[in-house]
């Protein structure tokens, strides 16, 4: 079996959540400098267990961004196509020989079961995605298209040039990203601060 993959939307994406997991940690930090040198004036008010399930629950969400784009993947052979969803444990398959009609537009491939299908007003009988936390591999993406236009029973109709996630205005998001991250990175100036002096200081 042939395998599609997400990969991340861009490196500057990864970089902002690393730094937000490191401000959530930072913060982590304090919480449980208060907790353990019982800080007065904080620690009486501190109610524990909501915020230790609290922080629990931004790590996870965290964590999930990060790695997003790892839960998705699509296999697929010559008669069947496979859509795997790792973190809900589901999969939805394809019989190719049951597609007529494949659509590339700007989220994904649409299939239906009539060369005359109407993309605009029918609801596909399968969907594979262009982006799942991140973007469709390029090479393994172009892989499969050449497989559908070799086959004769299937007309393929691409709306595209440049494949969705990898044309220039993308670029606008990697920008926004990296600002976002120096941002947040100089954020974390102030909680490290009050870490080393909670520290010093008990």
């Amino acid at each position: 079996m042939n395998k599609i993959q997400y990969h991340y939307t861009n490196l500057a994406k990864q970089i902002f959540f690393l730094v937000c997991f490191l401000y959530f940690f930072l913060r982590f930090l304090i919480m449980m400098e208060i907790i353990f040198f019982r800080i007065d004036g904080y620690y009486e008010s501190t109610n524990i267990p909501l915020t230790l399930l609290l922080y629990a629950v931004l790590f996870t969400i965290v964590i999930l961004f990060f790695r997003g784009h790892k839960f998705c993947f699509s296999t697929y052979d010559e008669d069947h196509l496979i859509y795997h969803n790792t973190l809900l444990r589901t999969e939805k398959k394809l019989e190719l020989a049951d597609a007529k009609l494949a659509v590339l537009d700007t989220f994904g491939i649409k299939f239906f079961s009539a060369q005359n299908a109407d993309p605009k007003t029918e609801k596909p009988i399968f969907f594979l995605p262009f982006f799942r936390d991140g973007i469709i591999e390029a090479v393994q993406i172009d892989k499969f298209y050449k497989m559908l236009k070799a086959k004769e029973d299937i007309r393929v109709v691409k709306k595209f040039k440049v494949l969705p996630g990898y044309s220039n205005k993308w670029k606008f998001v990697t920008i926004a990203y990296g600002f976002l991250a120096v941002i947040l990175f100089m954020s974390c100036a102030t909680p490290i601060t009050v870490v080393i002096v909670l520290f010093q200081n008990h």
